[in-house]
């Protein structure tokens, strides 16, 4: 037994993605035939549902075969944050999980016989609920690089989101962040005000290479008073020390007054959730679809006896979102929402004191994120409530 595997792409992988398994040493026993490299795909953290599944593919001239174990690992993931944020960070060990292959062969020998022999397992590597799209892994191919090396070995946060991005007083500001080994760290935010002074709020964080690492960002949920009196948060810088410091993240508040500031979340491509922050207009609807069917009138039917009748109806809340005027790189960047499969609307109550978790869908649609030429930088989003439902809901409850 000479087949040996290898990995592409090292110890961080999205599920999304092409996941390339290089086999090797293939060889043909005298006398035998239907012969095939085999891999089994096995979960070491029991994570991965369904598994172990194993493959096999004939190899070619070489006795070389490569498998793509996309289809066993991009699982749904039940995408999680906190909400309303509490403390500094919250680590979550279901959100990625651990993965081994062992490779093998398998052939009928010269008397019919089924042989089947396995290799060495693999060490582990992860898999974590993303993908990156054709052209940015083209592009990646040709620096000599990938995700793994650009995102975790390269200490950037888990989010496409641009730089110096205007977000509300209020909002619940996160990033995400995975490692590749257990190490500790320093969470560091730091806040400046219109009056050149700064606040820096520290906490210490233990990273966990089997978590995904979710860190709340805005220093007003941190105990930082951002509008002392004569005096006002502008903006704030957010970063990770580990002996070298991560990537440095920089947010700046819009302090510009919105009746209802409109907040989304939404599982980005990256593994991470990201939050977005609104202060166009809003637009309620409701969907209703129902099945109407004739009942013939009766001899003793009275004037509240119907002939039409609707044994089956329900509902669906509907909203439309304008995003209000972005600048260019943060409509490029809700591209991102738009493809979203999980999205939350965090919806308010009356007097905008409370807020409660709505999954919703992004709806399908045709979108020009700006027209260079009639000046327009603004987008509406339409989502769709991810529940259908016979009934109403109460709101003066909440």
């Amino acid at each position: 037994m000479s087949i040996t595997a290898t990995v592409i792409g090292e110890a961080v992988q999205l599920t999304g993605n092409p996941i390339r398994i290089q086999c090797t040493g293939g060889s043909v026993p005298a006398g035998a035939s239907e012969y095939k490299i085999t891999l089994k795909i096995t979960s070491e953290d029991g994570k991965l549902e369904g598994a172990p599944f194993t493959d096999a593919i004939a190899p070619d001239s070489s006795g070389e075969a490569w498998f793509n174990i996309a289809g066993y690992v991009d699982q749904p993931v039940k995408a999680l944050f906190q909400f309303p944020p509490s403390g500094a960070s919250v680590a979550y060990p279901t959100q990625a999980f651990n993965i081994q292959i062992q490779p093998g062969e398998r052939y009928i020998d010269e008397e019919g016989n089924l042989q089947e022999s396995w290799g060495t397992t693999s060490s582990i590597f992860q898999m974590l609920k993303g993908g990156l799209s054709p052209r940015q892994i083209a592009m990646m191919n040709d620096y000599g690089t990938n995700f793994f090396d650009t995102y975790i070995a390269g200490n950037k946060w888990l989010t496409p989101r641009p730089w110096g991005e205007m977000v509300h007083p209020t909002q619940a500001v996160k990033l995400w962040f995975m490692v590749a080994a257990n190490i500790g760290a320093t969470f560091t935010v730091k806040t400046y005000f219109d009056d050149g002074s700064d606040n820096i709020y520290t906490s210490a964080v233990a990273l966990n290479k089997d978590s995904l690492h979710e860190f709340n960002c805005n220093p007003a949920n941190l105990g930082v008073d951002i509008e002392p009196t004569g005096k006002r948060a502008s903006h704030f810088d957010v970063w990770l020390q580990m002996g070298s410091s991560s990537q440095v993240r920089r947010f700046t508040f819009d302090w510009q007054f919105v009746e209802r500031p409109v907040f989304l979340m939404f599982a980005n491509s990256l593994g991470g959730i990201d939050d977005v922050y609104f202060r166009g207009y809003i637009k309620d609807k409701f969907n209703t679809e129902g099945d109407t069917v004739y009942h013939p009138p009766l001899r003793d039917d009275t004037v509240f006896d119907p002939t039409l009748l609707t044994p089956n109806k329900s509902g669906q809340n509907k909203w439309i979102f304008n995003t209000g005027w972005k600048p260019i790189t943060t409509l490029q960047f809700y591209r991102d929402l738009l493809v979203s499969k999980q999205a939350w609307y965090l919806y308010s109550n009356i007097s905008i004191t409370s807020y409660i978790v709505i999954p919703v869908i992004i709806n399908n649609g045709d979108k020009v994120l700006f027209s260079r030429k009639d000046n327009l930088f603004s987008i509406d989003i339409e989502v769709s409530e991810a529940h259908q439902t016979k009934f109403s809901f109460d709101n003066r409850m909440y």
